[in-house]
């Protein structure tokens, strides 16, 4: 009677140890999180509208995507199908930098049963667009512009041809109220009159300590244009 009871202790034991071990083999594997998020392109030259990808989770029904101000504040958020990697984010406010981030969900019905964790951070940053100029003196041009909030102050680029080479010309102050320049120079030399000078005005952000690449709308965009004359007096 005892060898019995033994055995059958062994045998409910090995079945314990079955069941634990089926019920962990069968279970879903943790959903990944959406791989190399990204800043794509900016979908107008106001910068109200962007779009922001990252890479396709296996396994993934919907994503989750949300965007605030750097201190974390006016908190949005959108889901999207798995069939698309993408979202274009309108409405954005052109005075601040963003931080978006994107998790991949897995839904039964309209029930979500597993969330990843969130992916990394994308940053949404827009230049400057008020933008106003004045004569200083024969040769030096002051710029002002609209505080980007968020932001690690700015640079100035000069060109002669928006289509053409730009040229780096100065940094602000690493603030974001660091909102006017004086230029006074263009590659070096003075100021020419009747010469058309492209500028842009590029929002600076650091990151991890960097300072990071900030995207143009396009190619031959220009922030603004100036160019100087001689104001005669006839008698």
């Amino acid at each position: 009677m005892i060898n019995s009871i033994k055995r059958f202790a062994a045998g409910l034991l090995i079945a314990v140890l079955l069941v634990g071990t089926f019920s962990v083999t069968n279970a879903e594997a943790a959903l990944p999180k959406p791989g190399n998020a990204r800043f794509v392109k900016w979908n107008n030259s106001k910068f109200t509208s962007c779009r922001i990808a990252w890479n396709t989770v296996s396994g993934a029904d919907y994503y989750e995507i949300v965007w605030t101000y750097t201190d974390g504040s006016h908190w949005n958020h959108r889901y999207q199908y798995n069939s698309y990697n993408y979202i274009d984010i309108t409405g954005l406010d052109y005075n601040h930098v963003y931080k978006a981030q994107v998790r991949s969900l897995r839904m039964n019905g309209d029930v979500i049963t597993d969330k990843s964790s969130w992916s990394n951070s994308v940053y949404i940053t827009p230049w400057p667009r008020s933008i106003k100029g004045s004569l200083k003196g024969e040769s030096d041009v002051r710029l002002s512009w609209n505080k980007i909030s968020g932001s690690s102050g700015y640079n100035v680029f000069l060109a002669t041809n928006p289509n053409g080479t730009w040229r780096w010309n100065q940094s602000t102050d690493t603030t974001a109220t660091a909102t006017s320049a004086h230029v006074k120079k263009y590659s070096g030399s003075k100021l020419k009159t009747y010469q058309n000078y492209y500028f842009r005005i590029v929002t600076r952000r650091k990151q991890n300590g960097s300072f990071v690449s900030v995207p143009t709308p396009y190619d031959g965009y220009y922030s603004g244009r100036f160019y100087l004359y001689v104001s005669m007096k006839y008698n």
